[in-house]
């Protein structure tokens, strides 16, 4: 009986380093994939909506807006798209809010169907190549921000959570209201 030669024992430890047995780097968790926090500054951006209407985040000062990144494919997204129409677009729609959904990685053309199928009503901006929601996160969706008047983020959270969404809302309208009584004080002055 013949002995195995020593010198296939080393090859095969270099090959099966080689074919990706090693340990890959963890996956990042949401909020190390999250490059702006509650309290930041929001980032500046500009789109198309799906009707071709200019939108400027930077143009929404003055009012509460709610940015929700969504993809077609995402379950979560699908789950919260109906709780996005019926409990935030519904009630706070009006001059003092703004909600847009960011389509990440979809262009117009992707989205019609979709959009029906959702029931969709409130704005939808595509960002074919993830260049706006770059600026807030590199992965994780559905992905929502609350923005305040002033700017600044005040809720940012990631998947599709009942409790953390009813936060959310309660949230909403909150600085709603907060808002819309001081446009009222403004005016009266």
């Amino acid at each position: 009986m013949q002995r195995p030669k020593l010198i296939f024992i080393p090859l095969l430890i270099l090959l099966v380093g080689l074919s990706g047995c090693s340990p890959k780097a963890p996956e990042p968790t949401p909020e190390e994939a999250t490059r702006v926090h509650v309290g930041d500054q929001a980032p500046a951006f500009n789109g198309h909506l799906m009707d071709g209407t200019p939108f400027s985040l930077e143009a929404q000062r003055g009012k509460v807006v709610v940015l929700s990144f969504f993809a077609t494919w995402c379950p979560p997204c699908r789950e919260e798209i109906p709780h996005l129409e019926s409990e935030v677009w519904t009630p706070f729609r009006g001059p003092d809010f703004v909600m847009v959904a960011i389509a990440r990685e979809h262009k117009a053309s992707d989205l019609g169907e979709f959009i029906t199928q959702m029931e969709m009503t409130f704005p939808v901006l595509p960002d074919p190549d993830r260049g706006i929601f770059s600026l807030f996160a590199d992965a994780f969706i559905p992905r929502t921000i609350v923005i305040d008047p002033e700017g600044r983020v005040i809720y940012h959270g990631t998947d599709y959570n009942p409790d953390e969404f009813a936060k959310m809302v309660e949230l909403i309208e909150a600085t709603v209201a907060a808002n819309s009584s001081a446009a009222l004080l403004t005016t009266d002055s």
